[in-house]
């Protein structure tokens, strides 16, 4: 067989946002491939017809979309120059009986949602800026007195709310979203929220006489759960009610329209921001709210790969029954509630990654059977082979289950073997462990694994407590560095145990994010890793508190405390308190836009590994952020894979 390269990424196509038109006539959705020679990613719009895909765009920059009736699309895209500064969004409209794209308006403003309404005006939910609210009427004399004032302010941030950045994007300036109604054939906006009322998961009731939404107040401490409610607002007058509130018991996640009841997912927050929801009744007439399904279980896929790019639809309701994604262990499934029972109706090992339902047909992107993404039916029928020819020929290691009960609960893990493998001969193993830590793997197609594994690695990953799928299992709260330490160590320990050929004087350690937490934990704890690398990490929850996006609200969760409530604590469960026992040959890569889990998290680690003598490096990436390894540039990933391996090879004893 022949061996899998490194950039093998960039040789696939990533699906997402499969989406049936309104009577289910056609099936469109997003192709995303790599582009190595322009070092980024284009996408492209297809539709599925007479069971084969059809490329309906080719400028490479059209993601998402939506149906404007059962032959027509319509869909963002910037196929003109801008002006610097500009904040307008363009959309176009494309037939699927022929012809080309045609440009149908702008908007002033960034589009974060637009909804077609009867009599074709749009509902539009538009990026907004404190002090610039009067953007969206589009004059002139505002617009360049705007790109004036930008020009003359590059230099400066002024910073009044926190989070004052997110992953990726830079200082957010205070932006907000607010909802506009949209009158293309006049050019007339008409703004129906008021300044500093921020709004989101916007949808139209299904008459479109009312649109629904989550929204909040703008406030110096921005979070999206305190102070936020469910909102209806009549279209014909834009007058507004609150229908539902979260409170301390009562965390709204999301929500779908019945046909005789809206259907809200919540939780009730007995583990916290990350207890996972269950499905309640509201009623359309008097706004009651009723459970109607206990469930707990996490909603869409937790299940990590690095072979996606975009999203999808993971909860519809179709009539009174809900569609939903659900990671259940170490697989995501598509689930069916109807009249307050759950039902499995792809019950397969793999991950679906996004669905839509018409009329009772299912199709759906799936990782399933360690191939990359495809389009599958309801009955589990593959209808792409857009990655066969990519993989074909190509050593892809299976994974073999590991499972085993420690101190009560099982812990499950994978083995990959490497390729030629041979019984009886030594190989080196690398250990990877996930992000999250709410997340899961699972038994699907990774490239940075593969990779590995053709390279003659053994592979081994596993769910510690802490991961996604199994309800209160995934509960860590104040508890990092201890039971979800010892899962991992145990795994490592059955693995050697199970697999005499895996060579334990070579066992190579890393992980990103939580993982990237573990990496600096383990090496504080234990010496057994030959070398380790540490990508995106948490070092000290301190200064984490305070410099990251979610740090206010997930440090004080996880870690029970703040700097001021239980300093003791944080430091403790802080790998940098640790950094003085460490003796591991460490790299650390991070990331100079990852405001997730910022970039001085690395150097802190590092820089104590460096004072205390152990061998150490770090390899930093302009212009990605925490999403590096899984939508970074192509050159990026391929540098990245590239120095982690060598760092492995270096240290090969």
């Amino acid at each position: 067989m022949k061996k899998m390269p490194i950039d093998q990424f960039c040789q696939l196509k990533y699906i997402s946002n499969v989406t049936f038109s309104p009577r289910g006539k056609h099936l469109c959705f997003t192709v995303t491939e790599a582009d190595k020679a322009h070092n980024r990613y284009n996408s492209y719009l297809y539709a599925l017809q007479k069971g084969k895909p059809r490329q309906l765009t080719s400028f490479g920059r059209e993601s998402g979309f939506q149906f404007l009736d059962e032959d027509t699309l319509l869909f963002p895209g910037n196929r003109e120059e801008r002006e610097a500064h500009s904040r307008e969004s363009r959309f176009y409209t494309l037939s699927l009986t022929g012809g080309e794209a045609v440009k149908a308006f702008t908007f002033p403003l960034p589009v974060k949602a637009l909804l077609p309404l009867p009599g074709g005006d749009y509902l539009v939910a538009g990026g907004t800026l404190p002090g610039w609210e009067d953007l969206y009427r589009g004059e002139k004399k505002l617009l360049e007195k705007y790109r004036q004032s930008a020009r003359e302010n590059e230099d400066y941030e002024v910073v009044d709310q926190v989070p004052w950045w997110w992953n990726g994007g830079s200082n957010t300036r205070s932006e907000y979203t607010a909802l506009y109604r949209l009158d293309p054939r006049r050019n007339r906006v008409t703004r129906l929220t008021e300044e500093g009322f921020d709004v989101r998961n916007v949808k139209l009731s299904r008459d479109k006489s009312e649109v629904w939404f989550f929204g909040r107040k703008v406030t110096p401490l921005l979070s999206r759960e305190a102070g936020t409610g469910l909102y209806r607002m009549r279209l014909s007058d834009g007058k507004r009610e609150m229908v539902a509130e979260n409170s301390d018991s009562f965390l709204m996640r999301d929500f779908d329209f019945g046909e005789s009841f809206l259907l809200l997912v919540a939780s009730d927050r007995h583990l916290g921001r990350g207890t996972d929801p269950d499905f309640y009744k509201l009623s359309y007439d008097d706004h009651s709210i009723c459970l109607y399904k206990r469930y707990g279980e996490s909603i869409g896929s937790s299940i990590g790969s690095d072979v996606r790019y975009g999203g999808g639809t993971s909860l519809k309701m179709e009539g009174d029954v809900c569609y939903f994604i659900s990671t259940v262990f170490d697989s995501a499934c598509l689930f069916k509630l109807e009249d307050g029972e759950i039902t499995c109706l792809t019950d397969r090992e793999g991950s679906v990654d996004c669905f839509d339902v018409c009329s009772g047909e299912v199709r759906c992107v799936a990782l399933y059977d360690m191939k990359a993404q495809e389009i599958y039916d309801g009955r589990g029928r593959q209808l792409t082979r857009f990655n066969e020819k990519a993989l074909a020929g190509k050593y892809v290691a299976v994974p073999e289950r590991l499972n085993f009960v420690r101190d009560g609960h099982e812990v499950h893990g994978f083995v990959l073997k490497p390729a030629d493998y041979q019984p009886g001969k030594k190989y080196p193993v690398v250990f990877d462990i996930h992000g999250g830590p709410k997340t899961a793997y699972g038994p699907v197609f990774y490239h940075e694994m593969q990779y590995w594994a053709n390279l003659g690695y053994f592979v081994i990953y596993c769910n510690p407590t802490g991961s996604d799928g199994r309800g209160a299992f995934s509960d860590l709260r104040g508890k990092y560095g201890t039971v979800d330490y010892e899962d991992l160590m145990a795994f490592c320990d059955k693995a050697l145990e199970t697999y005499p050929d895996m060579d334990e004087r070579n066992v190579f350690e890393t992980g990103g994010s939580y993982g990237g937490f573990m990496t600096n934990w383990i090496i504080g704890h234990t010496d057994r890793f030959a070398a380790c690398v540490s990508q995106r990490s948490i070092s000290n929850w301190i200064s984490f508190y305070g410099i990251s996006d979610i740090g206010v609200d997930f440090g004080g969760d996880q870690c029970q405390g703040t700097p001021w409530s239980d300093p003791e604590k944080l430091w403790w469960h802080s790998p940098l308190k640790y950094a003085d026992r460490c003796v591991t040959p460490t790299l650390f890569i991070h990331a100079y836009e990852d405001y997730r889990c910022p970039i001085d998290q690395g150097y802190q680690m590092f820089t104590g590994l460096i004072a205390h003598g152990v061998e150490s490096k770090m390899v930093l990436f302009k212009g990605e952020n925490h999403e590096l390894s899984r939508s970074g540039k192509p050159l990026h990933r391929i540098r990245r894979l590239e120095e982690i391996t060598r760092w492995f090879e270096q240290h090969k004893r």
